[in-house]
């Protein structure tokens, strides 16, 4: 059973048991559009208490807001009984939930028209806002006034934008002109939810058209983190389109990050203000500092030690960025990739495992205490390795490293 059957399984137990449910939202809008949906949600009249009841696997991920996780054949479907919504004092969450009888009603509380639409287990639409019709115009656009829906929720700006991105649709003129108005309103946000929204963009196939929205729009100088930071007014189109075709996601991250203006010298920093994991903002950071400092032209020794150092991998990829960013052109980021796998394939290592000795076999040859000699030794006997001096041969390479070591013995500082 795949997701989509499990979410009618779903529609179908609840109309059985006398209750009324739909599939709602997102996978209505994407089934339309003829795309497979990323996930399933369900709507219905039955109450949290009900659905748990009627339904032997459940979670309880928003019992107060009306929602139960049901597992069906292996796949969590969210269900949510019908609702309408008080006051919204936090600018994220309404303050309480009424439960009522009508799916129209609770269609009405959401964002878009395009999201606020019901398919029964028939395929007959329920669509009291236009989303259809939307949909056909390619346009998002709030149900109701605009005003409100973002008075309510500040991120829906937000989501505007990436879904018009992810979509490639327009904002309505109604909906563009309410986010240009209210843009100061998004200082209240999270940088938490505000990275989520970021991460979903760079899934779009042109996410520069969001990160354009953000700037044109007046967005980016209220959003947090950003508008701590000294960004520039606008970026230029080439900088913007370098976003669309980027490999992966770590890359569009740096990009980001060369759009705003940042050093790269503070990335890692920045990427942790945006709650990026350590990991992933010591990472990226590291890419964004390798490539505004690439050379257009990389002699032999200098680039089997990149490889060496940071992969094969990463090496081309920190290339590709330094050219999207304007450092080189694309002329020697040809040039340059034809040499680094010619290189990588002469290499007769590529990675530390791979080094015929290891700190044990040189401290137990040497007979000598553990200290700052070792790593430095096996430096030195992993670079004559990767550019051809030495062969990786145990023997060789612990008569050599010895060598290396008793030679270090005259600096007093080499030892603990």
């Amino acid at each position: 059973m795949d997701p989509c059957q499990a979410a009618l399984s779903i529609v179908k137990e609840l109309r059985e048991a006398g209750f009324q449910a739909y599939l709602v939202g997102g996978c209505v809008r994407d089934r339309l559009l003829g795309k497979e949906p990323e996930d399933y949600d369900v709507c219905t009249d039955a109450r949290p208490d009900q659905v748990e009841a009627l339904f032997p696997r459940t979670i309880a991920t928003g019992i107060r807001h009306g929602t139960v996780t049901v597992i069906a054949a292996g796949h969590p479907v969210e269900v949510t009984t019908f609702r309408v919504e008080g006051a919204y004092r936090d600018g994220r969450r309404p303050d309480h939930v009424r439960f009522v009888g009508r799916v129209e009603e609770d269609l009405a509380r959401r964002d878009f028209t395009i999201n606020a639409m019901a398919q029964d287990p028939e395929g007959a639409i329920i669509d009291p806002f236009g989303g259809r019709r939307d949909l056909e115009r390619r346009v998002i656009r709030t149900v109701g006034a605009a005003e409100d829906r973002f008075r309510e929720d500040a991120l829906r700006m937000v989501r505007a934008v990436r879904l018009a991105a992810q979509l490639e649709f327009s904002l309505h003129p109604e909906t563009e002109a309410a986010i240009r108005r209210m843009a100061p309103d998004l200082a209240r946000l999270s940088v938490e939810r505000v990275t989520q929204e970021l991460e979903k963009v760079w899934k779009a196939r042109r996410p520069s058209r969001a990160v354009a929205s953000l700037f044109r729009l007046g967005m980016m100088k209220h959003l947090p983190p950003f508008h701590r930071w000294d960004l520039p007014s606008f970026p230029r189109p080439p900088a913007l389109d370098a976003l669309d075709g980027a490999a992966s996601r770590r890359m569009r991250w740096a990009l980001l990050l060369h759009l705003c203006g940042q050093k790269p010298e503070e990335a890692a920093g920045r990427l942790k203000e945006l709650r990026l994991p350590r990991r992933d903002a010591e990472e990226i950071g590291r890419l964004y500092r390798s490539a505004a400092a690439w050379p257009s032209s990389l002699a032999e020794e200098e680039g089997k030690r990149r490889i060496f150092r940071d992969g094969i991998g990463f090496c081309r990829e920190a290339l590709e960025l330094s050219r999207r960013m304007g450092v080189i052109d694309e002329a020697a980021r040809l040039r340059q990739v034809e040499a680094l796998n010619r290189w990588n394939g002469e290499m007769p290592i590529r990675r530390w495992e791979e080094l015929a000795v290891n700190g044990k076999d040189l401290i137990d040859a040497a007979g000598r205490p553990a200290g700052p000699w070792v790593g430095r030794t096996l430096r030195i006997l992993a670079d004559a390795v990767i550019l051809g001096r030495l062969p990786n041969n145990h023997q060789l390479l612990i008569k050599e490293g010895v060598r290396i070591g008793r030679d270090a013995t005259a600096d007093p500082g080499d030892d603990d």
